[in-house]
């Protein structure tokens, strides 16, 4: 039996670099938003509803982050559009949106490891519910100064009807992310970018985008089940997105998982 060798990660072109640079100063003018966004709530509000941000907009979030990053790992196979091509002869999405990543990514890393992550908050609740009603009680908060915010980005909700939909949340948000992502790559196509190719914003934002959307659909069908984020939680998700992506994106890059660090 031979030893499989590690994949190492492909060397780029001079273009590529360059993008690779682009990303990286992105990463790093996002990761300052985040610096100035601490500022600017904790100024307006405190730092306990900064927090109270920080933590609600990764908790709402993350089951499509893992989502997103489970289509890389699941992925491969043959590509979802079987090479069709459109009007203006480009390709649907390309080679690198398949089947296997769209269907498994989901279904194999983003819910089980989402589902997880909400049931050890789900045994824990009991200690953190009393935290944040103390909290509430001593007026530590100025925009989140109710359980309801807390329960519905921990648990889902009042029990046990709210882990339910939480459960449901977890679906929409991973397989909405796929879409997204689905979506970005035909924007790139019409913008005449190659499959696997640069395309600044778009390739950092286009699932947690359709994530977002697909989540306030759900809360206006049914709006005792599901919230559309509030403002704060939108805009930290717009600034935190590119940073994680682009971090994210390199370490898959180095660990010879994706071609390109972005």
């Amino acid at each position: 039996m031979t030893e499989e060798k590690p994949k190492k990660r492909r060397i780029l072109t001079e273009k590529e670099r360059r993008y690779q640079k682009i990303a990286n100063y992105l990463g790093i003018l996002f990761a300052s938003l985040i610096v100035l966004h601490v500022l600017l709530v904790s100024f307006i509000y405190n730092i306990n509803d900064w927090v109270c941000i920080l933590i609600f907009s990764l908790l709402f979030i993350a089951p499509a982050y893992l989502a997103n990053a489970g289509m890389v790992f699941a992925g491969g196979g043959k590509p979802l559009d079987k090479g069709k091509i459109l009007w203006d002869g480009r390709r649907l999405f390309g080679d690198h949106k398949t089947t296997r990543g769209l269907l498994l990514g989901p279904l194999y890393i983003g819910i089980p490891i989402s589902v997880g992550i909400f049931i050890l908050f789900l045994i824990l609740w009991q200690f953190i519910g009393p935290a944040f009603q103390l909290a509430i009680y001593y007026d530590l908060y100025e925009i989140y100064d109710d359980i309801s915010y807390m329960e519905y980005y921990f648990i889902g909700g009042p029990l046990p009807f709210g882990f339910f939909a939480l459960l449901i949340r977890i679906v929409i948000l991973t397989y909405s992310a796929g879409i997204g992502d689905l979506i970005g790559s035909f924007l790139k196509r019409r913008l005449n970018f190659k499959s696997g190719g640069f395309a600044p914003i778009i390739d950092q934002l286009d699932f947690a985008l359709t994530a977002i959307l697909f989540i306030s659909i759900a809360a206006l069908i049914a709006p005792s089940f599901f919230q559309i984020p509030d403002i704060q939680i939108f805009i930290f998700i717009m600034i935190i997105t590119p940073s994680i992506s682009i971090l994210g994106n390199n370490i898959a890059w180095l660990a010879g998982i994706k071609e390109v660090p972005w």
